[in-house]
């Protein structure tokens, strides 16, 4: 593929392969089924930062935030905007992959 290729052609060709070898009936099927697998993996991705911070610090986001009122030193700043932010990145996939879920029941 040239470097002129467009994703949503790289993906219909991806999904257009797995149609042709009978592993899918359709190409929305074979779609909605890498999508949902892209997101799993954000959601893996997000949920080990977050279960790694936790280990770190021994204890859950907020009552990390509760213990650095006032007396956090630059690292753990940094590791609460980090964590924070792998927080509200989980949610925004997981409401993704409910979204795809709730799709393809339909």
């Amino acid at each position: 593929m040239s470097s002129n290729t467009s994703p949503t052609e790289i993906l219909t060709t991806v999904a257009g392969t797995l149609v042709a070898t009978q592993r899918y009936a359709t190409m929305e099927a074979a779609l909605r089924d890498l999508a949902l697998s892209a997101v799993r993996g954000k959601t893996l991705h997000y949920r080990q930062r977050i279960r790694r911070l936790e280990r770190k610090y021994a204890t859950d986001f907020d009552t990390f935030s509760e213990r650095l009122q006032g007396r956090a030193t630059p690292a753990e700043e940094d590791d609460w905007f980090a964590w924070r932010s792998a927080r509200r990145m989980l949610a925004d996939w997981q409401e993704s992959y409910r979204d795809l879920s709730d799709e393809r029941a339909r």
